[in-house]
């Protein structure tokens, strides 16, 4: 099969592509527009999942790839059960605590006596993305957990912001016709609010996460791109499940350690709105403490103490 011709900003951008070590690729590097592509379904013994890795190459292959796909789900969910189990525990009762604590909104007036019913579709949506998240994360797709999860942060932030000042939801709601207000009100660092303890730093990890999952920026395009060479040449290959058992862990950390972050600031967030609730104490911090000689190991790959510092909030 004749290789895909790349564009001469595609050659460009190839020679200073970080995943391969060629100076100049040419159209030796086999671009992901041929519709002859085989997949690869590669076993991590050690940890018990599965990647699957697209590229194009010189072969056809018999491969409906979606059922291959969801097959690979099923079975990296399957080891991750086995893996994990442990952690599942936490996050369940840590979802179940931030479900209680946003309960109360809905049933308890403020201490002023009024309603904040209306916070509840915000804390619904941090419910609902914090579950999205953690659902790829059991299928060893952290870079999609982080993108699923993302909205469920930018909910939690502007619960802040409308705590902070009533008037902050007519400039929601008309978004559309006054979009400077709503930029000022709700977009950098005017996200920040009084009302919801370690704001800023939470709106930091929605930065990191903007930058790093959102776009195709360099570090989001190479992060899992791979260049491999056969007998026609380069294979450029991109990664649908995570290949590194190490850095899966990190992110997996990252995220039960920023929910515990969540499920804390928002206890305290809604106590201020509520009052005391006397059939539950406050709640505290504990997965940081509980996981810190693991942490600590972790830490000592580079990457895996950036992903647990930035995303996860870890004091390592």
């Amino acid at each position: 099969m004749e290789p895909c011709r790349a564009s001469q900003t595609l050659t460009d951008l190839c020679s200073t592509c970080p995943v391969s070590d060629e100076k100049d690729c040419g159209t030796r590097v086999h671009f992901w527009i041929s519709h002859h592509t085989s997949y690869h379904a590669t076993v991590v013994n050690q940890n018990g999942y599965e990647c699957l890795s697209r590229g194009n190459h010189s072969r056809q292959a018999a491969v409906d790839e979606l059922p291959d796909y969801y097959s690979i789900q099923v079975r990296n969910r399957e080891g991750f059960e086995k893996n994990f189990g442990s952690d599942i525990a936490v996050f369940k009762a840590l979802l179940s605590r931030l479900r209680e604590v946003w309960a109360r909104v809905g049933v308890t007036r403020s201490v002023s006596g009024d309603s904040h019913v209306g916070l509840l579709p915000f804390s619904n949506l941090l419910l609902r993305h914090v579950i999205f998240g953690f659902e790829h994360l059991s299928c060893y797709q952290s870079f999609l957990a982080w993108l699923t999860f993302r909205p469920g942060l930018e909910a939690l932030l502007m619960i802040g912001k409308l705590v902070d000042d009533p008037a902050n939801a007519k400039i929601w709601l008309e978004r559309e016709i006054d979009p400077k207000a709503y930029r000022q009100a709700f977009s950098g660092n005017g996200l920040a609010s009084k009302s919801l303890p370690r704001s800023a730093e939470f709106r930091g990890v929605l930065t990191r996460l903007n930058d790093e999952f959102m776009h195709p920026n360099p570090a989001f395009t190479y992060r899992d791109s791979t260049v491999k060479t056969d007998s026609a040449g380069l294979v450029v290959e991109g990664q649908f499940f995570d290949v590194s058992a190490e850095l899966h862990e990190a992110h997996l950390l990252a995220y039960l350690n920023l929910l515990d972050n969540i499920v804390v600031t928002s206890d305290s967030l809604v106590t201020a709105l509520c009052g005391p609730c006397g059939s539950n104490t406050p709640a505290q911090q504990a997965y940081e403490t509980k996981e810190q000689h693991r942490a600590t190991q972790l830490a000592k790959n580079a990457v895996a103490k950036k992903i647990m510092q930035d995303l996860g909030l870890w004091r390592l």
